[in-house]
C-alpha cells in the first residue's frame, strides 16, 4: 500500500512538474558582411556578425481559474565569439501576473512599447548589426527597472490593445539627469489594433522622458518625449496576393527642457535643448505565390535639427529571403546608409549573406 502511494505521489509531482515546466527558446542569426565606408571614414571592413542572437526561457503557470504566472530571462548570444552582441548579457527579462480576459502586469527589464509598436512589417533588417532601425532613428529602447501593463486584445473590442509602462525612480534614464525620483520618471505606452480579416495593424505610441539615442549627432542617453505612428496592411485581402505594405512616421525632442547648466555639467551642447527629430519609413513585403522566397524593400530617413543646423540621415536597401521551413531562412540584404552633412565618403554600403535559426 505504502508503494502504490508513493508511486502516486511521484506520479503527481512529476506531472505538476511537466505543467510548470518553462520553455527554452532561441535564435541564432549569422551572417557574413562586407561593409564598405563602415566608420563613413573611408574604412571598408569584412565581418561576421550575430545581430541579435539570444537563448531564453519563458513560461506560464495557472495559479487559480482566473490568475496565472508569466515569466521570461532573456539572454544574448555573441555566436560570432565578438562584437556587439556581448555573451550573456541581458535582455527582455521579467516577472508577472496574468488576469484572465484582463490582461498582464509584468516587472523588469524588457522592451518599451514604443519600441515594440514596430512590428516586422516596419523594420525588414531588425536586428542586424549594421541596418537596424536602432542605426538611424530615437526610440528602440529597452527598458530597465520598469513596471507595465498590457491588456488583453478582447477585452473591450477584439484586436484592440492598451500598454503602459513605467520606470521607477532608482532608474537614472539621462546623461544631464543624475537625481533618482521619489516616485517614477520615464514612461512608454502604445495603444495598438489588428484586424486579420482585413489585414490591416496598425499603432500609436508615446515616450515620456525616457532616454534614447539621436544617432546624427551622436547623442546617447537624452531624456525625451515621442510619439511614433505605424501601420500595415496586407494586399492579399484585395487580391494582390503575398504583397505587404508597412509604414512608421515618429517626432522626439528632448523632455523637461535641460537647462544651459545641467548640459554643461554633462559636457553636452548647449543646442541639446533645441533638439528635434522627424523620422520615417516605408516597406514593403512580398512572398512569392507558391514559392518559399520572399523580397523586401525599404527606404528610412530621419531628419535632426538643433539651433543652426539640420541633418538628414537615410537608408535604403533590399533583402531576399529562402525560407527552408518555419523556423530557418537563408537570406541575402544590400543597403546604404547616407549622411547629407558630408562630402566625402558620406555613403556606407552594406551587403551580406545570411541564416536565421528559431528554436
Amino acid at each position: 500500500m505504502k508503494k502504490v502511494l508513493l508511486a502516486a505521489a511521484v506520479a503527481s509531482f512529476g506531472l505538476s512538474a511537466a505543467q510548470a515546466a518553462p520553455t527554452l527558446y532561441g535564435k541564432l542569426n549569422v551572417s557574413l558582411n562586407q561593409v564598405d565606408n563602415k566608420d563613413f571614414k573611408g574604412t571598408n571592413e569584412t565581418q561576421l556578425n550575430s545581430n541579435a542572437s539570444r537563448i531564453g526561457v519563458k513560461g506560464e503557470e495557472k495559479l487559480t481559474d482566473n490568475v496565472g504566472v508569466v515569466y521570461q530571462a532573456e539572454w544574448a548570444i555573441s555566436t560570432d565569439g565578438s562584437g556587439s552582441d556581448t555573451d550573456l548579457s541581458a535582455r527582455n527579462r521579467f516577472l508577472g501576473l496574468k488576469f484572465k480576459d484582463i490582461g498582464t502586469l509584468k516587472a523588469g527589464q524588457y522592451d518599451s512599447y514604443f519600441k515594440t509598436s514596430a512590428g516586422k512589417y516596419q523594420d525588414i533588417f531588425n536586428d542586424d548589426t549594421n541596418l537596424d532601425i536602432t542605426k538611424t532613428m530615437y526610440g528602440e529602447e529597452r527598458l530597465k527597472n520598469a513596471v507595465g501593463f498590457e491588456t488583453d486584445k478582447n477585452l473591450l473590442i477584439p484586436g484592440l490593445q492598451f500598454n503602459l509602462m513605467a520606470q521607477t525612480g532608482e532608474n537614472i534614464t539621462s546623461v544631464y539627469s543624475t537625481k533618482k525620483r521619489d516616485s517614477f520618471s520615464g514612461v512608454s505606452t502604445s495603444l495598438s489594433y489588428e484586424n486579420k480579416d482585413y489585414g490591416f495593424a496598425t499603432a500609436l505610441a508615446g515616450n515620456f522622458a525616457v532616454a534614447g539615442a539621436y544617432n546624427a549627432l551622436s547623442l546617447k542617453d537624452i531624456d525625451s518625449n515621442a510619439y511614433r505612428v505605424t501601420g500595415s496592411l496586407d494586399l492579399s485581402k484585395a487580391g494582390l496576393n503575398g504583397l505587404v505594405l508597412g509604414a512608421l512616421f515618429q517626432h522626439a525632442e528632448p523632455s523637461n527642457s535641460p537647462s544651459a547648466a545641467d548640459l554643461t555639467a554633462a559636457k553636452l551642447d548647449a543646442r541639446v535643448a533645441s533638439l528635434k527629430e522627424q523620422a520615417w519609413i516605408l516597406q514593403a513585403t512580398y512572398n512569392v505565390a507558391n514559392t518559399p522566397w520572399t523580397v523586401k524593400g525599404q527606404y528610412q530617413s530621419a531628419k535632426t535639427e538643433w539651433t543652426g543646423d539640420d541633418r538628414v540621415l537615410d537608408q535604403y536597401g533590399v533583402g531576399v529571403d529562402y525560407n527552408l521551413n518555419k523556423q530557418a531562412r537563408l537570406y541575402g540584404v544590400l543597403a546604404q546608409q547616407k549622411r547629407d552633412w558630408q562630402t566625402d565618403d558620406n555613403k556606407k554600403t552594406v551587403f551580406g549573406l545570411g541564416m536565421e535559426y528559431n528554436f
